[in-house]
């Protein structure tokens, strides 16, 4: 029942709607990450996951991925949200049904300008004046104005791709780690002379641990 009532509040949500309340406030990389999300499902023709139908692979961890989370529903608990720590605002979105893949990056430079650079400087401050708040709010309406009116072409670029697409999760037997004795999935432990080991242990070998 529960989850009958959460997906009707979701289907009367804007995935912009979705997106912000997930990250928990408007900024510009949840918006490239919104528009991403938006593109994908229009381009391979899908619907948003819900049993792993999808599959997205992202190549940073900022803001945007959460939009992916919300409006694809590609996350880290399904097993369908893959993370390249390449540092690339880059987006895979692969579709198990239609056996498509389309990888989408940001254009280099292509959001420039006075007010971008000076929205980065509020954001990267630990505190701001009152003054301050007032106008990076300010600068945060022009930024959604860009980012969102942009023609999708000028802002990204895209190709589709071939994918080997990862098998769906499966659910791993968990055991326990001879060395700190916290619970491991069995499929992360490594068999030593000791018994199984955690990968966290396995990499302390040289700081004492006698595997």
């Amino acid at each position: 029942m529960k989850g009958k009532v959460k997906d009707h509040m979701c289907m009367n949500m804007s995935p912009l709607e979705q997106a912000v309340q997930f990250h928990g406030h408007i900024c510009p990389g949840l918006l490239k990450g919104l528009r991403v999300a938006e593109f994908a499902l229009s381009y391979l023709g899908v619907d948003p996951d819900r049993d792993e139908e999808l599959v997205a692979i992202v190549e940073h961890d900022s803001c945007g991925v959460d939009a992916i989370q919300a409006v694809l529903g590609c996350t880290f608990g399904k097993g369908n949200l893959i993370f390249q720590d390449y540092g690339k605002q880059v987006y895979t979105i692969a579709s198990r049904q239609k056996n498509r893949a389309v990888r989408v990056y940001e254009k280099f430079g292509v959001l420039k300008g006075p007010e971008f650079d000076r929205f980065r400087e509020l954001a990267r401050k630990d505190v701001l004046t009152a003054g301050e708040e007032a106008e990076k709010e300010d600068l945060r309406g022009v930024l959604f104005e860009v980012i969102m009116s942009m023609p999708f072409e000028e802002l990204f670029t895209y190709r589709e791709v071939d994918l080997e697409l990862p098998p769906r999760a499966k659910i791993s037997a968990t055991v326990r780690c001879e060395v700190c004795g916290e619970g491991v999935m069995e499929t992360r432990a490594t068999s030593t002379e000791r018994g199984l080991v955690c990968p966290d242990c396995l990499n302390r070998v040289g700081g004492g641990y006698n595997v």
